[in-house]
């Protein structure tokens, strides 16, 4: 009896180590879950490769800035967030399984997209519908924020932008013949109808239109076509992989004319692609990089420092969205999704890298000046502003 009762009071102890390795192993991962499930989660998606790649990046390291800004400030209702992020390529059909797996897997409540306006429209009608608030950092597609009110968009849309290079083209420059050469896609072509809306206002007569795609890099007929119009300026939408090489072809044939280029002419790589001619090229809604804001000086300093290259438009809009979708989450004082609607929805005089935005319409978009740049010694200058808010006002519904 004596020997039995040792025996199991001797097993007992073997097996009280293992015992409390396990409640210790258990209670570390209920730990761990807590913790995981504390951080404030944000989807994100942008092309990070593919033809967009260089946009992609810019907009990937704007969005990682904004995060380690505010969780080294504390994070937000004393929770880190974390950004949840998958590469859509730019294209629609990727945009809406990962918007799908944001929600369904990942288990986001708030999502912000750094890409273009084809994948952007298609994953606004996923999260609309899943009522997970949606901010976007620069596409222009009108019909985006039109997926509901969920989503919301921190720059002008395509048509405003297009109004406002018509308003620089006729009114500022005095320019009133020109061609214009429109990349058909959703933003190249939503940009032009603001510009061919506008342009009789400011007396500008439109010689003729050429389109082009987006796999387009040589643009022989287009060029010999233009030199033939014989314009007083040439307005063109593209992105930097297309406006690189049709700037220095169109300089190459010897066209002196000003060029006033959208938004999107925005990216170091259009200067590097466009070299020596990309001089005297205006960008109408680019960032004016000699804002006096010091925490405008300090994010371009660290990522340059970050990116290896000098800040671009989608950069600055991109970390003002992850902002302005903080902010509203500090002001709902609230993780719930219907309350950080309504606190976007009420958003004042936030400091957007891009100016000040005053507030978001009923449509979720935004109303401010845009500045011009013109590219002088192989930089993005200051050149004006197109102030008129009557003029660059977004439909309301």
């Amino acid at each position: 009896m004596i020997s039995c009762n040792l025996s199991k009071r001797m097993s007992s102890r073997k097996f009280l180590p293992f015992i409390t390795i396990s409640v210790i192993l258990i209670a570390l991962c209920f730990f761990s879950v807590a913790n995981v499930s504390a951080d404030i989660k944000i989807g994100f998606h942008a092309p990070l490769t593919g033809f967009a790649a260089a946009d992609g990046k810019s907009a990937k390291v704007a969005a990682e800035m904004a995060v380690d800004d505010i969780n080294a400030k504390g994070g937000v209702l004393g929770e880190k967030l974390v950004l949840v992020v998958y590469d859509d390529q730019a294209k629609a059909d990727q945009a809406v399984p990962i918007a799908n797996k944001l929600i369904g897997q990942d288990k986001v409540k708030f999502a912000v997209s750094g890409s273009y306006s084809g994948p952007t429209r298609a994953a606004a009608n996923i999260f609309q519908n899943a009522k997970v608030p949606y901010m976007v950092a620069y596409a222009v597609h009108p019909d985006i924020t039109r997926a509901g009110n969920y989503v919301f968009r921190g720059v002008h849309l395509g048509p405003p932008q297009g109004r406002a290079c018509a308003y620089f083209t006729g009114k500022t420059l005095g320019i009133k013949k020109v061609s214009t050469i429109i990349m058909n896609n959703d933003y190249g072509v939503s940009t032009a109808e603001g510009f061919k809306d506008a342009a009789s206002k400011f007396g500008i007569k439109i010689l003729n239109e050429y389109t082009y795609s987006l796999k387009d890099r040589q643009f022989g007929s287009i060029v010999a076509s233009v030199k033939a119009d014989k314009p007083d300026g040439i307005f063109i939408t593209a992105y930097f992989f297309t406006a690189g090489p049709l700037t220095a072809q169109i300089r190459s044939a010897g066209i002196k004319t000003p060029i006033i280029g959208s938004q999107a002419f925005d990216a170091q790589k259009f200067l590097d692609i466009a070299g020596k001619t990309a001089e005297g090229v205006y960008n109408v809604g680019g960032l004016d990089r000699e804002m006096a804001s010091p925490e405008l000086q300090r994010f371009m300093a660290e990522f340059k420092k970050r990116a290896g290259y000098p800040t671009e438009s989608v950069a600055a809009t991109t970390y003002s969205a992850v902002a302005i979708m903080a902010d509203s989450i500090k002001r709902a004082g609230s993780t719930d999704p219907a309350k950080v609607r309504d606190a976007l929805a009420a958003t004042k005089d936030f400091p957007h890298f891009s100016g000040q935005l005053t507030e978001f319409n009923q449509l979720g978009e935004i109303n401010m000046s845009l500045n011009v740049n013109i590219v002088k010694d192989g930089k993005f200058t200051h050149y004006s502003y197109v102030d008129d808010l009557e003029l660059l006002k977004p439909p309301s519904k």
